[in-house]
């Protein structure tokens, strides 16, 4: 009997949220049938094939010091293919947080060189990907991020009610998902125009706490193991990130019926259709903007409905470009796509 493919997903951190979760999508019927999937630590074991037919799928973020990992993968793993998911570099993380932006762009092209394919998980990062030249358009493949939303694709829409405008955000406590910039917006908006939950733990949450304490229309809440109820109860999702690969909390919002509120930033732009509320990055003022414009907004029902459809099929396309890419037909999949696109 022939042994199966294996399809070996290549971490440095099996406790890292978001891409961990981001593994649950390779659990799909019509991806687990193209190969027998696993998870290995790069930091502990050896990575390598068992077979000439064997794929490895590289989640880890690359710096300098993991090009060896890189390159030790591509020069001994003896993988047919090596694919790389770019999770977290953005032109927003760039902006915010890195300084001599050449050496950087160069680490980007080194570890993109040792891959056979470079997964944008936005459109917008493919972009801003192929604008620095950091990698061949033949090798770069745009994937939307998503997650299944049978749950919330059931929720009631948005029905919005007379009194504040009920706006709510959720996510990791972070420097990245802006809610210090959210919070500052919400003390020059008056409590009777909109009141603010954000539900979340992270690294900023005493100062989150400390921003929100004086404001009686913001409320710092514990975080959930589902949304259903928190986005049940919420008129608008905001998400004011700093930089964001894809967002999935836009996902969920739009699949629940919430139009969002959100930063005109990396992938999150994937996810502007009409019916959001866009502001500029990195902008309290531009928030604030944002917050009157929904506030007074008489369409926030319908704009839920047309959100709802933005997302609806998101997940099963993302399955789509994953099955052609593991199974090997990434050269008329990148062609498509960039037809489509009008790269080509």
């Amino acid at each position: 009997m022939t042994q199966a493919r294996r399809i070996v997903h290549v971490l440095d951190d099996l406790a890292m949220g978001g891409v961990t979760r981001a593994l649950q999508n390779f659990e799909h019927p019509s991806l687990t049938e193209l190969g027998l999937h696993e998870t290995v630590d790069i930091r502990r074991d050896k990575v390598r094939a068992s077979s000439p037919e064997d794929i490895a799928v590289v989640h880890f973020t690359a710096n300098w010091k993991k090009l060896a990992w890189l390159a030790e993968l591509r020069l001994q793993g003896g993988f047919s293919r090596i694919i790389l998911i770019e999770h977290s570099y953005t032109a927003g993380y760039e902006a915010c947080e890195v300084a001599p932006k050449q050496r950087f762009r160069l680490m980007l092209k080194l570890a993109y060189s040792l891959v056979d394919t470079v997964v944008a998980v936005s459109h917008t990062q493919r972009d801003w990907i192929l604008e620095h030249k950091l990698a061949p358009a033949q090798k770069l493949i745009a994937i939307p991020q998503s997650r299944p939303c049978t749950d919330l694709l059931a929720l009631s829409p948005a029905r919005r009610q007379s009194g504040p405008l009920r706006l709510r955000a959720f996510g990791r406590f972070h420097k990245q998902k802006g809610f210090d910039l959210l919070i500052e917006a919400m003390s020059r908006i008056p409590a009777e125009l909109a009141e603010l939950k954000i539900a979340g733990t992270g690294p900023d949450e005493e100062l989150l706490h400390s921003l929100a304490s004086e404001l009686p229309n913001v409320e710092i809440c514990a975080p959930f193991a589902s949304p259903e109820a928190f986005l049940s109860e919420a008129d608008v999702i905001a998400i004011p990130s700093r930089w964001e690969a894809f967002g999935l909390v836009g996902t969920e919002a739009r699949a629940a019926g919430r139009p969002i509120l959100a930063a005109r930033i990396d992938g999150l732009t994937d996810q502007l259709a009409p019916s959001a509320f866009p502001h500029a990055p990195n902008n309290v003022a531009s928030i604030v903007r944002a917050i009157y414009q929904a506030a007074n907004a008489e369409d926030i029902d319908q704009r839920g409905l047309e959100a709802r459809e933005h997302a609806r099929g998101e997940y099963d396309r993302m399955i789509t470009g994953w099955r052609a890419v593991l199974a090997g037909e990434t050269r008329s999949y990148i062609s498509k796509t960039l037809s489509v696109c009008g790269v080509l």
